[in-house]
Formats: C-alpha cells, sequence, structure tokens
C-alpha cells in the first residue's frame, strides 16, 4: 500500500457504517479506525455510493481485512447500512491518500478502478471527531430513490 498526505479536505465529510455502530458513534463523538491505521471518509454523497458499490456491495469479492487476511463480502442488505453527514471538528491529525498497488501486466481498465478507487478515500489517521448531530442517511431509502429516478428517466 502507497499512502501519501494530502489536505484535510473542506467541508462536509460522508462515512458508511453499519446502522447497529450508529449509536455508539454518536455517543463517542467521533468515527473509530475499528483496527485500521485510519478511518476513511468520503467527500461527497455520490463518492459514498460508489466506494460502497466497489466495496460491500459486491456480494463475495474478494478484499484483504485490517489484519491482511483474505476474506468475502458478505450478502449485502441495504437496510442494515446508514451514511453520516459529518461536520468534522478541528484537530490535528494527518491526512492521508491511500493509492492501490497493482501487479505489473494489468489492464488499463482494472488500472483505471484502481485508480478511481483510491481517489474516492480519505484517510485521516487517528479518530475523528465530529459536531454534534450529523445528519444519518438511510441507505435502503437512498437506493430507492435513486432507482425511482432511473425508473423515470428511463420512461422519459
Amino acid at each position: 500500500m502507497a499512502y501519501e498526505r494530502m489536505e484535510a479536505p473542506k467541508g462536509c465529510l460522508y462515512h458508511y457504517t453499519k446502522k447497529d455502530r450508529l449509536d455508539a458513534i454518536l455517543e463517542d463523538g467521533r468515527i473509530r479506525r475499528f483496527g485500521d491505521r485510519e478511518c476513511w471518509f468520503c467527500t461527497s454523497l455520490a463518492d459514498t455510493l460508489r466506494l460502497m458499490e466497489m466495496t460491500v456491495m459486491k456480494e463475495g469479492h474478494p478484499y484483504v481485512d485490517t489484519r491482511g487476511c483474505l476474506k468475502r463480502y458478505p450478502a449485502f442488505i441495504p437496510e442494515d447500512y446508514i451514511i453520516l453527514k459529518l461536520e468534522q471538528r478541528h484537530q490535528n491529525g494527518e491526512w492521508v491518500r491511500w493509492n492501490q498497488e497493482m501487479p505489473p501486466g494489468c489492464s488499463p481498465e482494472i488500472l483505471a478502478e484502481a485508480e478511481e478507487f483510491s481517489g474516492l478515500k480519505k484517510g485521516f489517521r487517528g479518530d475523528l471527531k465530529f459536531h454534534q448531530n450529523p445528519q444519518a442517511i438511510e441507505v435502503a431509502s437512498l437506493l430507492e430513490e435513486q432507482a425511482s429516478g432511473m425508473d423515470m428517466t428511463m420512461k422519459l
């Protein structure tokens, strides 16, 4: 993994998580790393959904967990997820971009997907504190709205 330092993102941040973690996150007032060196964010709702499409929505696809073990994504249940829209509190810390490393000889399509994946995520080294009362967006409702919008577009 190749990390590079980056400037702190401006404005709101988005973080997806399972609903069962929401109460602890709100009580704590921070996003914790959960065994990783960084906690991860996106700078738009669209980027967050795209990151989810590339990760937790890929049922059965392999990934490497924070301990370096090969795992497979379980079935994606939209009702189990929320996206938090956060305003970060001022704090010292290092922001990083994780550049997905690919083996030589990868197709241009795979390289482009790896670059997109790396660009979506903004990592904070530490636990990110946020202002109270973040907006919690239901992923299931959001996906339903998107599907209805697409249906309407297709009918026009």
